[in-house]
């Protein structure tokens, strides 16, 4: 997976961004970039992302948070640089790795990492 500059929105906002979701799923946590949407949902990651060189197409990719293997997130003390989060799935080779723009709260989305995970 490659390298997602993101910034944090809504979880209302996140709803709105793919029509992948199903009847009842919440979305806690959701991040927007140019072309792609990462929602952490009650049930599962997806990652939408929008190709547009030759058609327009857009890729879902849907993980149950059992795949997680592991992550890791580094945030400035100051809070003044970007942060990154790294997220290791299931048989991916490449972590997905969003870098958090300054101010964006990355707290939420490791709580809800450890609890899925433990």
């Amino acid at each position: 997976m490659r390298i997602l500059d993101v910034d944090q929105v809504s979880p209302a906002e996140g709803a709105t961004l793919t029509e992948h979701l199903i009847a009842g799923e919440i979305v806690h946590v959701a991040f927007r970039s140019e072309g792609a949407a990462i929602l952490f949902t009650d049930r599962r990651i997806l990652v939408t992302r929008r190709e547009v060189l030759l058609a327009e197409k857009v890729e879902t990719s849907s993980f149950p948070y059992r795949a997680v293997q592991h992550f890791s997130i580094q945030e400035s003390a100051d809070g003044a640089s970007r942060g990154a989060v790294r997220i290791w799935l299931g048989a991916e080779p490449q972590p997905l790795h969003l870098r958090a723009n300054p101010g964006t709260d990355l707290l939420a989305l490791q709580r809800l990492l450890a609890g899925k995970l433990g």
